[in-house]
């Protein structure tokens, strides 16, 4: 029976676990910044494995009915093979009885008459007589009923061996319909798996394309900016000479005057009032708060007259990690350090 079936049953039950192993190769989900034409791609792959995985519970409910179809013929043949055994035991009873048969007819009629006759007129009595006489009759009544009744049985007997090689064929037909949508079913899984591995391959290569020209990218502006970066140290050689040196200047000159909140000179400052007196020379111009100076061009190279701040305070920066600024109340405009975290902008 085994060697019979094109496909066993071990290979169609392992069809599942070949196919979902097959799922797992590029199943990792690469980072998508910047890879819109990458999205697309796998976009694309991620469509082909989700008819994949459909077509995989088809072939995991081909294999089922494949199974089913393989053990009703199996049954059928089973029961065939048992109704045949059943025959052929019946077929060597009635042979065996019919034999027996032969030889007592024989024996009794044919080669020994006298052995008959004997039985009946060896009776010492009457009694004895119709005795053997009903025996005789009985014997051949009772071998006559089993020839009998073994032949019904085997007539029935065939009879159910020919239902089941009905039921035989039924089920041969279903194992051979059943193991060819297995086996359609199975190219299809084989033909979208080799498309989604395509796919999933044409993804990567362009994930790495657009890695590589995003890595041009930031080399380029890094460049760009160590240029800017450059420029401006080229610009801040002569910064101090001019605004900033200026700006130095006039912090120098309000020294010594006392932190009042909100003035701007010329008697008192806040620290903004400071920095917007120091960088335009205008006693109560405003030019923006503490805050507001953060959002100012930044510098990464300071200049003597550039602004030193944070969200909450500024200063006016004189070199070497110093400041002139309003501290806070109850103190005077003075020099001190740059406050941890401050950054530099200009003006």
């Amino acid at each position: 029976m085994g060697e019979q079936n094109t496909l066993s049953r071990r290979a169609f039950v392992g069809c599942a676990a070949t196919a979902t192993a097959a799922l797992v190769l590029g199943a990792a989900d690469p980072i998508q910044a910047h890879a819109a034409t990458a999205a697309e791609k796998k976009a694309e792959a991620e469509a082909m494995m989700a008819k994949l995985n459909a077509m995989q519970s088809k072939l995991q409910e081909a294999s089922a009915s494949y199974e089913e179809a393989m053990g009703r013929r199996e049954e059928a043949q089973a029961k065939m093979e048992d109704a045949q055994n059943r025959i052929d035991e019946a077929s060597t009873q009635i042979s065996d009885l019919q034999e027996k048969l032969g030889v007592r007819a024989r024996n009794m009629y044919r080669s020994g008459s006298s052995s008959f006759i004997d039985m009946l007129l060896g009776a010492t009595t009457f009694q004895a007589f119709t005795t053997n006489w009903d025996v005789l009759n009985d014997m051949n009544e009772n071998d006559s009923q089993m020839v009998e009744q073994t032949k019904e049985l085997r007539a029935d007997v065939q009879q159910q061996k020919e239902v089941f090689e009905a039921e035989e064929k039924v089920a041969a037909e279903e194992e051979a319909r059943a193991e060819q949508i297995v086996a359609e079913t199975q190219g299809l899984v084989d033909e979208y798996e080799a498309s989604y591995q395509q796919l999933s391959a044409e993804a990567a290569a362009l994930l790495e394309a657009e890695r590589k020209a995003a890595e041009e990218a930031e080399r380029r502006r890094a460049e760009q900016e160590r240029e800017r970066e450059r420029q401006n140290h080229r610009d801040g050689d002569n910064y101090p000479q001019t605004v900033g040196g200026t700006a130095v200047s006039r912090a120098y000159g309000e020294i010594g005057k006392p932190y009042v909140w909100g003035a701007c000179g010329p008697g008192s400052f806040d620290c903004s009032g400071l920095v917007s007196f120091c960088l335009s020379g205008v006693y109560g111009k405003r030019l923006g708060t503490a805050s507001s100076f953060t959002k100012w061009p930044r510098v990464g190279n300071p200049q003597p007259g550039d602004i030193c701040c944070n969200s909450h305070h500024c200063g006016i920066y004189i070199g070497n990690n110093q400041m002139i600024h309003a501290p806070q109340a109850g103190e005077t405009v003075k020099v001190g350090p740059v406050q941890s975290g401050m950054i530099y902008t200009r003006y």
